[in-house]
């Protein structure tokens, strides 16, 4: 079963290229909206797709996806690959072509050259997405005087209509004059009169009423303090005592000073780049030994990769992937790295 194109699109979304080893390459370009003239669409920005014969060279793009997603070492990733690469030809031979889902179809034309006819729709771009098309008609040559006329008599008509709505709105304003004028008048003397009304209400509450002298004596209310006695604990002045008593014992005490664990567990590199693999898919109690038995040996930059539960001995740490094909073909003489390979740290 041909599993490359999940593989090649999904790859996709971050990468501009995608090479399948000894068959050719993909490569991705955008192109920016466009209108079609034949039924005045305008098209939305899309990405597409095309498709190199001569990218032949293995990045290990494609058979680290395959390591990753199958959870197989790198060698039966590419011999993975290889098989399905087997069974395209096979389609091209038999059919003249084979469809790859989501991203075109690959033709074998009579000279037995490889031809690509990229998806209409483009491949999967999350920048791009729910962008669609729309129609906008133009105008032709021949409508455009009599659509200048159309125009110039709406605007003629709507400025006749705002000029008489503006003389009607003149002469009712005229007509009602005299009412609003006796309106005003009445509403004047109402708010005078509740003015007044109010006036009078505040200097009534101001003005002090006359108090009746009886001549009778006031007492004096006294204050009960004795309450005071027994409610206030006995005790309140015995804190700074206590105060003194935990501070003479704090100072009896020793300053232990503040230890901090130390975490001395070997954590995995997280620097980015390339390095050579050396083996895969082992457990992180043979890697580490694996690593102890390869630093004996000379070798003092092989180390243990993890993540995701997954454990491999690693050599080396490189900024390219150029760089890092150089020291594994350096290496090639010892029988660690036969069968080594590069990947992204």
């Amino acid at each position: 079963m041909i599993e490359l194109n999940r593989h090649i699109e999904i790859l996709l979304l971050d990468n501009d290229c995608v090479i399948i080893p000894n068959f050719g390459g993909f490569t991705a370009h955008y192109v920016e909206a466009r209108k079609d003239e034949k039924d005045n669409t305008f098209l939305p920005p899309m990405r597409t797709i095309g498709f190199n014969p001569k990218l032949t060279l293995n990045d290990s793009l494609l058979a680290q996806s395959y390591v990753e997603v199958y959870d197989i070492s790198y060698p039966d990733a590419l011999a993975r690959i290889a098989d399905e690469v087997r069974e395209l030809r096979q389609h091209l031979e038999f059919e003249g072509q084979y469809e790859l889902n989501d991203i075109g179809v690959l033709k074998l034309n009579g000279n037995g050259a490889y031809e690509f006819d990229p998806c209409s729709a483009g491949i999967l771009t999350p920048s791009l997405y729910a962008l669609s098309y729309f129609e906008f008609d133009t105008i032709s040559p021949s409508e455009r005087p009599a659509l200048a006329t159309a125009t110039a008599k709406t605007h003629d008509e709507g400025l006749a209509t705002a000029a008489g709505n503006t003389s009607r709105d003149e002469t009712l304003t005229a007509g009602n004059a005299p009412r609003a004028n006796v309106l005003a008048s009445r509403s004047a003397t109402i708010w005078r009169n509740v003015a007044i009304g109010f006036a009078a209400f505040i200097a009534f509450l101001l003005i002090p009423a006359p108090l009746a002298n009886n001549n009778g004596q006031l007492t004096t209310a006294e204050v009960n303090t004795k309450l005071l006695e027994y409610i206030t604990p006995k005790d309140v002045t015995t804190g700074q005592e206590q105060v003194e008593a935990n501070i003479k014992r704090l100072q009896a005490k020793p300053d232990k000073p503040f230890e901090t664990k130390k975490n001395n567990a070997p954590q995995s590199p997280t620097q980015e780049g390339f390095t050579i693999v050396l083996a895969s898919k082992v457990s992180k109690k043979s890697a580490h030994a694996y690593v102890s038995d390869l630093r004996k040996r000379g070798f003092e930059d092989a180390r243990v990769w993890s993540k995701k539960r997954r454990n491999k001995v690693v050599y080396g740490l490189y900024d390219t992937n150029t760089e890092a094909y150089n020291a594994l073909s350096k290496l090639n003489d010892s029988k660690e790295f036969a069968e080594a390979w590069v990947m992204k740290n």
